[in-house]
């Protein structure tokens, strides 16, 4: 997403403004009919009583039973209208809800990985699940329930003061006091409504680490550690929840008996100070305003600010991730068909430095990979090996001077622009597991067909997962847990391997992927893939496996985000004497973990 969002506020209430306007209008013209019912009771009883009314002859109504009759119908308009506005509102609401979760989701897809360190799964979540529809509160709810609220207590004072032709100050005042204390309760609930969704979005997050989790949790010991942690949480939640409750009983209360109130004092004001004698019909008119029109408005009055207050931390919480931005503008590399002097590489870098909250990640002056070759990244943990295949793949913050793939020029036009990216094939370390089947894991697609059941099969026998399909209970149907959980770390990683097999990509990244797969596998891997399928794909592989070192035609050893040599592993082993020391390490460490 490359467009700014100043406001969402803003966005919300003025994105298809004519709809909005449409809302505004049929409430202010629903209030209109809603008053005019009154009016029209009024001339039914004065014309029972007295056999008059106020109505003009020329309009030759003598019958009672009209005026009841237009008062039911304009009663029942503008009941209609103000259900036809919650509607027409409701539907705007889900409308914003659609655009601003394709926004979040643009957002998410627009940052780069390092960008959102500080960023769990469970705060993005609850943007979405929360915040989302609670900001959109001020179209499904702020907008007709301020509408039915404020055009009430407008035309109100002005009808009755043209009624009753007299002075209406004190309920003026009286509708003023309770419209402060409302709008006080209203804050403090809405503050409620905003440590509500606090706290349930830390608990989210918790338990969404402890669910992630949960194995090593329960192996460490840990599980009552977490559960505890969750259950304080749900504590705070409950006495919040307990609170609002309390809160908003408290608002319902003041605005069920507004009404009563008002009634006393506009009575005992008109009984005191009226000009002239009330009929019976405005008397009933009277009553039939303050005791019925106002009542919704008042009602609603309250928790018009609640959601309105509500609405506008959520904004606040989305204008904030949204504010969030990568530390530099995105680059994207130079897909080029080689030159004759370049005919041997792949990828060539130059320049390409990435820090992280002002530490340095990686700075390398040159890089370079050939084409057809089998190219190792090692060092020590920490030294940037994966911040490298990340930032090859545009998913970090890094700048580079020059970035450049070499593509053969009959297949350039397929990679145009983000489409880069399909170049790549890219095995991580932890091994990515869809909760479905087997074959969707390897297509990446959900509910495919089994038209390509031949190859993903294949794909499965070169990475040494046949053994596994054959215990599999419904081969390639059979569906996996959540994030494969119910799969070795050996046997995610051969899948994920599987996958790169079956998109027979040009260049494949490697993070360590051999690293929970046991020596033999490994050795059938090497034989079968990196001596046999893929030996004439470019490879550019991290790793801690010593045994992967003698197959490789060039080894990257880095030490501290930079490059320190570049060379063959007999060349390294006798030139440089910190990686001696390194591979020494793997050795003992190798000997270790086998004993």
């Amino acid at each position: 997403m490359t467009k700014k969002i100043h406001s969402i506020t803003r966005l919300i209430l003025f994105t298809r403004l004519n709809h909005r306007l449409l809302i505004l209008g049929l409430s202010f013209l629903s209030a209109c009919l809603g008053i005019l019912s009154p009016y029209f009771q009024k001339n039914f009883i004065d014309l029972l009583v007295y056999r008059r009314t106020f109505i003009p002859d020329f309009l030759h109504i003598n019958s009672p039973l009209w005026f009841i009759f237009i008062a039911a119908v304009c009663l029942w308009i503008s009941q209609s209208l103000n259900q036809l506005t919650q509607y027409l509102a409701l539907r705007e609401s889900l409308f914003m809800q659609k655009k601003l979760a394709k926004m979040l989701y643009e957002k998410m897809m627009e940052l780069k990985s390092d960008t959102l360190s500080k960023k769990s799964i469970g705060e993005v979540v609850s943007l979405y699940a929360t915040d989302i529809p609670s900001a959109t509160v001020y179209l499904d709810q702020t907008l007709p329930s301020g509408a039915s609220t404020f055009f009430p207590l407008l035309i109100t004072p002005i009808v009755l003061i043209h009624y009753f032709d007299t002075s209406i100050v004190l309920t003026l005042i009286l509708i003023l006091i309770i419209s402060i204390f409302n709008t006080f309760l209203a804050f403090r609930q809405s503050k409620y409504f905003y440590l509500f969704k606090k706290l349930a979005s830390d608990r989210l997050g918790i338990v969404n680490e402890w669910v992630q989790n949960i194995r090593t949790l329960r192996i460490l010991g840990w599980t009552e550690i977490f559960e505890f942690k969750i259950i304080q949480k749900r504590i705070l939640e409950t006495d919040n929840r307990v609170k609002m409750v309390t809160n908003g009983q408290i608002m319902n209360s003041v605005t069920t008996t507004a009404t009563f109130f008002i009634n006393v004092c506009t009575l005992g004001t008109l009984v005191c100070f009226s000009k002239k004698i009330l009929t019976p019909g405005e008397i009933f008119s009277l009553l039939w305003i303050l005791g019925v029109f106002l009542t919704r408005p008042f009602r609603q009055m309250p928790w018009f600010f609640t959601f309105a207050f509500d609405a506008s931390t959520s904004i606040k919480r989305l204008e904030s991730f949204f504010k969030i931005s990568n530390l530099v503008d995105p680059q994207i590399p130079e897909v080029v068909a080689p030159q004759l002097k370049e005919q041997n590489l792949a990828i060539q870098v130059k320049g390409l430095k990435l820090n992280i909250l002002n530490d340095k990640i990686l700075d390398i002056d040159s890089l370079e990979i050939e084409k057809g070759k089998l190219t190792l990244i090692i060092g020590e943990v920490g030294c940037g090996k994966t911040m490298l295949l990340f930032s090859l793949l545009g998913e970090t913050n890094c700048r580079w001077n020059e970035y450049k793939i070499f593509y053969e020029e009959n297949k350039l036009s397929r990679v145009q622009g983000l489409d880069w990216k399909k170049i790549f094939g890219f095995v991580p370390q932890e091994g990515f597991i869809v909760s479905t089947n087997l074959r969707d894991n390897i297509l990446l697609e959900y509910d495919t067909s089994k038209d390509f059941d031949r190859e993903i099969t294949q794909a499965l026998v070169k990475s040494e997962f046949s053994r596994d399909l054959e215990n599999l209970p419904q081969k390639l149907d059979t569906e996996f847990g959540e994030r494969g959980i119910n799969l070795s770390g050996g046997q995610r990683q051969r899948i994920n391997i599987s996958r790169a097999v079956f998109s027979d990509a040009e260049v494949l990244l490697l993070d360590d992927a051999f690293s929970a797969i046991d020596v033999e596998t490994e050795a059938k891997l090497i034989e079968r893939l990196l001596l046999g399928d893929w030996k004439n794909k470019t490879i550019l592989m991290s790793t801690h496996r010593l045994t992967l070192l003698p197959y490789a035609h060039k080894i990257i050893f880095m030490k501290q985000g930079t490059i320190k040599k570049v060379g063959t592993y007999q060349s390294l082993l006798q030139e440089d004497a910190d990686f001696r020391y390194f591979t020494q390490q793997l050795t003992e460490n190798t000997k270790l973990f086998q004993e």
